[in-house]
Formats: C-alpha cells, sequence, structure tokens
C-alpha cells in the first residue's frame, strides 16, 4: 500500500486553508482599484476639468459684463526691520601692564600705581572684560596672594575700567623672564567697542 505525497505544509505540521489565500489577492485587488480611482479622480482635479460647471457654461445665456470701477489703494510701505544690536565681544589679544608693588606698599599706593598704569585706557572710556593677574614671587602661596591683594583694590583705583570685570589671580615665578618679585602683570582683556 503506498502512501499519498504530503504537501509541504502538511509535512510540517500546518492545515493549509484556501480562504486565508484568497482574502490576501482579494486585498491586494482592492488595494489597487482604489489606487487606480484615485489617481483618475486627482487627475481630473488637477486638469481643472469639473463636468458639471462646463455644462452649466454652456447652456446658459452670457450675461453682458457691466464695467466695474477699479479703485487702487496703495500700502503704506513696511517699516523696516530694526537692526538687533550686537553684544560687545572681548579682544582676544589683552593689555599688558606691569605694576610695582612691593611688599611695604599700603592699599593706597597699589590704587595710585593701578590708576596711573590704566590712565589712558580710562581717559579713552574702556572697560576690561576680565582681568588676569600675576604676582611675582619665589613661591606660588605669595605670588598668588600679592596678586589677591592688587585685584582687590582694581574697583577702587579705576572704576571705570575694572567695575564689573571678572579678576583671577595667577602666580608669575621668579626667572629669567621676571627676576623681580614683587612686580605684578595685569592682563586687561577689555570689552571691544
Amino acid at each position: 500500500m503506498r502512501r499519498p505525497a504530503l504537501r509541504p505544509s502538511a509535512r510540517l505540521g500546518r492545515k493549509e486553508d484556501g480562504t486565508v489565500g484568497l482574502a490576501g489577492w482579494v486585498f491586494a485587488d482592492a488595494l489597487l482599484a482604489l489606487t487606480i480611482i484615485g489617481l483618475a479622480a486627482g487627475g481630473a482635479v488637477h486638469a481643472g476639468v469639473d463636468a458639471p460647471r462646463a455644462a452649466a457654461a454652456v447652456s446658459s445665456p452670457s450675461p453682458t459684463p457691466t464695467p466695474v470701477p477699479t479703485v487702487t489703494v496703495t500700502a503704506p510701505a513696511p517699516a523696516p526691520d530694526p537692526v538687533p544690536s550686537m553684544p560687545a565681544g572681548v579682544a582676544q589679544a589683552p593689555v599688558v601692564l606691569e605694576v610695582l608693588v612691593d611688599g611695604a606698599s599700603t592699599d593706597d599706593a597699589i590704587r595710585g600705581a593701578v590708576a596711573g598704569a590704566v590712565g589712558d585706557l580710562a581717559a579713552q572710556g574702556r572697560r576690561a572684560a576680565f582681568v588676569l593677574t600675576f604676582g611675582t614671587a619665589g613661591d606660588p602661596g605669595a605670588g598668588t596672594a600679592l596678586a589677591r591683594r592688587v585685584n582687590a583694590q582694581l574697583d577702587a583705583a579705576a572704576p571705570g575700567v575694572f567695575a564689573g570685570s571678572a579678576k583671577r589671580d595667577f602666580w608669575r615665578a621668579v626667572n629669567a623672564q621676571s627676576p623681580r618679585p614683587g612686580i605684578v602683570q595685569l592682563e586687561l582683556y577689555l570689552i571691544q567697542q
């Protein structure tokens, strides 16, 4: 007795229903039909064809045109957009000043030395955005303390130049480029005008 040949789906243990495959084809055909109808309707609309209006235009007598006066109104020209003011920038190159401040100097002496060093900038109305202050000393603690002491006097020495600016204290070592302790180097990064 010979066994009948099994279909591939039967070998896998599934029963294939013919309606599932048929439903897929019906769905695909319906989608194709709707696409064709949509393209045809869209083409007529885009071409400007409107059958009911065209028939009405042919059957009705054309009215006699009456002249219509035209009034020309000129609108006032729009106001130009205001140019936004750009925020002031900061110069990339610093103005470098050196002030001699020895350990025995008073705060009044420091203010006088700083005011003398920035006198030209104050006369020009220039302002510092930020200031890097380097105190020259043999060790970092003494150098930053000297820079901090000078930074504390900047606003009082020249308020037009230093008021509102950021200030930082740094140490500069005593070496061949800066052989003398007690000199304070100010790097002023000015607001561009």
